[in-house]
């Protein structure tokens, strides 16, 4: 539990620019207040590219953008939340940001100023209290990486649909309860899958497809040859077209797909090579998959590719 619910907590959940040579700050953004473990220390991606928002997907809006100037941009889904932020790297300033999945901690960011309000429902404030916070503390996004692809201008995540329920402690140091509070987590109202992936247009923030699997959706790589590979928590290894998301081949590897894909070449053949085993971060997720029967060894898997 934070100190107060009225403090903003300066660089807390934010993202800063440091100038290296002084360390001075530059400039920062701040993502969220976070009281439920939905912290913000992912990836960022650093992306050139012209700013379309589009509204019809895209929830909060600078009224400042320069149509067709190229703006040197920090964009993707820093957090837990799965929300994409898209930020001018040079200024600081906000451009625009969207949910991907169904969450409940943000509720709005003034597209003028960046600022953003969390949402005061789920906002706890003394032990016993119990609260309903999407995503869980599991993700959304977390630690498994996304991936961007410029021959289209678009970034692949791995995301979860998950929930859960929150009751706060407060009173003794709990191995249990690091963060003050207690959770169970649930699927996200209205879906009956865990992992989806996610194509977004860095341009425009609009969908350009989506990939449901029953199970968590992992960690991405993209290829110079338009190919977008990512695994699951049931071993499922695949390789999507980047534009249309389909499935161009899939292998079961009967472990969780659990590394971070990379892609390289040697003596001018060209291999996707990515490990598996067990993930904290997913463990918890097995339970809404009682026949699966992918294990948590570790190995690691090296394909050729065509």
């Amino acid at each position: 539990l934070l100190g107060s619910n009225d403090n903003t907590y300066l660089y807390h959940n934010s993202t800063l620019a440091i100038n290296p040579d002084d360390g001075s700050v530059v400039w920062h953004y701040q993502h969220l207040v976070d009281h439920w473990d939905l912290d913000h220390p992912f990836e960022r991606l650093i992306v050139d590219t012209a700013v379309a928002p589009d509204a019809a997907e895209v929830d909060w809006i600078s009224p400042d953008i320069e149509a067709g100037k190229i703006y040197k941009v920090l964009t993707g889904i820093p957090g837990k939340t799965g929300i994409i932020y898209t930020i001018d790297r040079e200024t600081g300033k906000f451009l625009w940001a969207r949910p991907t999945m169904f969450q409940n901690a943000l509720s709005s960011i003034d597209g003028a100023t960046g600022i953003a309000t969390v949402n005061p429902e789920v906002i706890f404030h003394k032990q016993g209290d119990e609260v309903d916070v999407c995503p869980s503390t599991g993700g959304g996004k977390n630690w498994w990486a996304g991936a961007y692809s410029p021959l289209n201008n678009t970034m692949y995540y791995g995301l979860q649909n998950m929930c859960m329920h929150l009751t706060v402690t407060l009173d003794e140091p709990d191995r249990e309860a690091l963060y003050g509070f207690t959770s169970s987590e649930s699927l996200a109202p209205g879906r009956d899958n865990i992992g989806t992936v996610f194509a977004v247009s860095a341009e425009t923030g609009k969908t350009a497809w989506t990939f449901d699997m029953p199970g968590t959706a992992l960690s991405m790589v993209t290829t110079g040859g338009g190919l977008v590979f990512g695994g699951d928590l049931e071993g499922n290894f695949r390789a999507f077209d980047q534009d249309s998301g389909k499935v161009l081949w899939e292998v079961n590897l009967g472990s969780t797909v659990s590394g971070y894909p990379i892609s390289y070449a040697v003596n001018g053949k060209q291999y996707i090579a990515v490990g598996t085993g067990g993930s904290v971060t997913t463990s918890t997720h097995r339970r809404y998959l009682p026949d699966m029967k992918a294990g948590s060894e570790n190995r690691l898997y090296v394909f050729e590719l065509p």
